[in-house]
């Protein structure tokens, strides 16, 4: 090699390399951004036909925008309010004392004698409980943080990633076309063109059987919350829905739901709910998600939820996408080297 080109090449990878650490904070947030636009592009072209490319991306942004951001902003304020008030509640009960046991505890099915009784013994020597508990208050007020860190990492990373999604309408279709022309120099077009589409379907089959999956999830929780008679079922069951886009996201609204319920002298209607949002809820997540996905992305079932549960327990919340896509694509180069029909692998 001539000096003058590897002098050239050594810039080059240097450059590379300086691009992706800057990028590398936001690199999140930009999947994100180039998945919701990728499900959203029919509409934004649609839209365009009708008003101004800027306009169609602002008011496509806007929307999801306030459907992303009012439920997670609520969850927040809800959050918020809850460490409020349990703060009071445990600083009423260190000065006075724990008051009698709630009579809904002796309600409880086998154990609710047992419950009562620790209840008023722990009234009776209260500080020895609470010097017992100390490592079990320090855990959970840890995790009540984390979880605040959390949801307001999250209201971040969405506000980046929606400010990315308009960008990327604008100037999405050039970028794709500059990045065909890249890859060219080193694919065959026909071959590009076909790991073109296998990303694409299994990136709209993620993105289908997520939401279809989130869907029917919400519709059971709003019947699991209204039997339940639940304070602000639609509203919860709406939120429960939406977060369960992340696998297992609804905990963070039926466990304190839950609570609520046993505290409120209401053990049964909370211990059923529990079991029917883990058990029937959970259930139906854990074999509908990847069933969906399957179909839409044409990919084996096993295949499908390897991918699913390895990307969301390896990169999180994108794994979801990440895993399906990367196995997909490590599929069909298996089937290019083993000299396989294309698709020969994926049939369901």
């Amino acid at each position: 090699m001539k000096p003058d080109r590897f002098i050239l090449l050594a810039l080059a990878i240097a450059l590379g390399l300086g691009c992706a650490l800057i990028l590398l904070p936001f690199l999140p947030a930009m999947l994100w951004a180039a998945i919701l636009v990728f499900c959203l592009w029919p509409v934004y072209t649609k839209l365009s036909g009708f008003v101004r490319p800027t306009v169609a991306a602002f008011v496509i942004t806007l929307v999801v925008a306030v459907v992303l951001l009012v439920p997670l902003v609520h969850l927040a304020l809800v959050l918020a309010r809850e460490a409020r008030d349990s703060r009071g509640w445990l600083t009423d009960v260190l000065q006075n004392g724990l008051p009698p046991a709630p009579g809904f505890l002796r309600k409880i099915p086998i154990i609710g004698g047992l419950l009562t009784d620790f209840w008023n013994s722990s009234a009776d020597d209260l500080g020895g409980v609470v010097n017992a508990a100390q490592p079990v208050i320090g855990s959970v007020a840890h995790t009540g943080i984390k979880l605040l860190v959390h949801v307001s990492h999250g209201l971040v990373e969405t506000v980046v990633a929606l400010f990315f999604s308009f960008l990327f309408f604008l100037s999405g279709a050039q970028m794709v076309t500059r990045i065909r022309l890249v890859l060219l120099r080193v694919i065959n077009p026909s071959k590009l063109a076909e790991l073109f589409d296998l990303v694409a379907a299994t990136v709209r089959g993620v993105v289908f059987g997520i939401l279809g999956t989130a869907a029917f999830q919400g519709i059971l929780y709003v019947i699991g919350f209204e039997v339940a008679r639940a304070p602000q079922a639609l509203i919860l069951a709406i939120i429960a829905g939406l977060v369960s886009i992340v696998p297992a996201g609804a905990v963070i609204i039926y466990v304190p739901l839950c609570l609520y319920l046993l505290s409120a002298g209401h053990p049964v209607a909370g211990i059923l709910l529990a079991i029917y949002c883990f058990g029937v809820v959970g259930g139906a997540d854990s074999i509908l998600r990847p069933w969906l996905i399957a179909r839409g992305a044409s990919l084996p079932y096993a295949v499908t939820l390897i991918g699913v549960l390895g990307g969301a327990l390896t990169f999180g919340a994108l794994g979801i996408f990440l895993g399906p896509v990367l196995l997909a694509l490590g599929i069909a180069m298996a089937e290019e080297f083993a000299g396989q029909p294309r698709g020969a692998w994926r049939q369901p």
